[in-house]
């Protein structure tokens, strides 16, 4: 339930800044219907002010073009299954008491320290009122209460799994590796990873010209460097892939959303002594999180594959 209060604290602050502009840009319309619920253009073009805002008076590449329309896609794809969510607990019955949301409205104003007076004057600011904010608050309850049923009960870390993360991260020395540098090709449909990694094996080509070749990622231009990223903040698939590797050593090729990918372990970084216990439930929390998001996808991937969903 900290989530929720904290997402709704963000999503305050994010919207007095941006509303303003959102506004300037409405567009009537419907850009998606959800079982016969619209969403709207004005709900996809709010989301998407904050970022509009960062481009404003500039002339945008062919890249960043494609970048907005990836991430306009990636926020409807989010309204989307906001509205599965929302009509999936309802059709559950999971109920959420007037009780309820009162307790968390008072949470949020101890939380950042507001008398009723000030809490109004925020609603104010966001173009809205105490009604329609507690609409939304039973709905962000609703839906916590139906991913902790349908979602987190599920989710079970393993001492094994534990085990094997840990191990995942010792270097030659015995330490472990608190962040990695790693190059990265993310390739396009057309070019085979498996020719590519082969030939980078053999010798034929430096992994960093391949990449210059051929990804499609971050990185283009620079040998696919990644620069140095923290292990924990690393999808699962990715220590899978580099699971085993040596500094200089080249990864299998793994899925990176639809792409086929391939990674070079530059070097480890930050390495360090600590025993298993002082890490098992740092590694407990990381495995959780992304088995979590895993499940989480899957759980929406099926709702979506049920529902009737009209893109305008």
């Amino acid at each position: 339930m900290k989530r929720i209060i904290a997402g709704i604290l963000v999503c305050m602050a994010i919207c007095s800044a941006s509303i303003a502009s959102a506004e300037e840009k409405v567009v009537d319309g419907i850009v998606a219907v959800v079982n016969g619920e619209v969403v709207t253009m004005y709900e996809l073009n709010r989301k998407m002010a904050p970022i509009m805002q960062q481009f404003a008076g500039k002339e945008l590449s062919a890249v960043e073009v494609e970048q907005l329309k990836k991430v306009r896609q990636q926020i409807l794809d989010r309204l989307i299954n906001q509205i599965i969510i929302d009509q999936e607990s309802k059709r559950l019955k999971v109920e959420v008491a007037d009780q309820d949301v009162e307790n968390e409205i008072k949470a949020i104003k101890e939380k950042s320290n507001l008398t009723d007076e000030e809490f109004e004057r925020q609603l104010e600011l966001q173009k809205t009122n105490l009604t329609k904010f507690k609409e939304k608050l039973g709905k962000d309850i609703r839906k916590h209460r139906l991913l902790s049923y349908k979602v987190k009960s599920k989710v079970v870390v393993t001492d094994d799994e534990i085990r094997a993360a840990w191990n995942s991260t010792r270097t030659d020395q015995g330490e472990v590796a608190k962040s990695v540098h790693l190059k990265l090709i993310l390739f396009p449909a057309t070019t085979s990873a498996e020719e590519v990694r082969e030939q980078i094996l053999a010798g034929k080509i430096s992994f960093e010209d391949a990449a210059d070749k051929y990804t499609t990622g971050p990185g283009m231009g620079s040998g696919g460097d990644l620069g140095v990223l923290e292990w924990n903040d690393l999808a699962l698939t990715w220590h899978d892939a580099l699971e085993g590797l040596k500094p200089g050593g080249i990864s299998k090729i793994f899925n990176v959303q639809d792409s086929k990918a391939l990674l070079k372990l530059d070097s480890y970084e930050n390495a360090q002594e600590t025993s298993f216990e002082d890490s098992k439930q740092e590694i407990y929390d990381r495995l959780y999180r992304q088995k979590q998001d895993d499940l989480f996808a899957d759980f929406i991937k099926k709702l979506r594959e049920k529902a009737v969903i009209e893109l305008k």
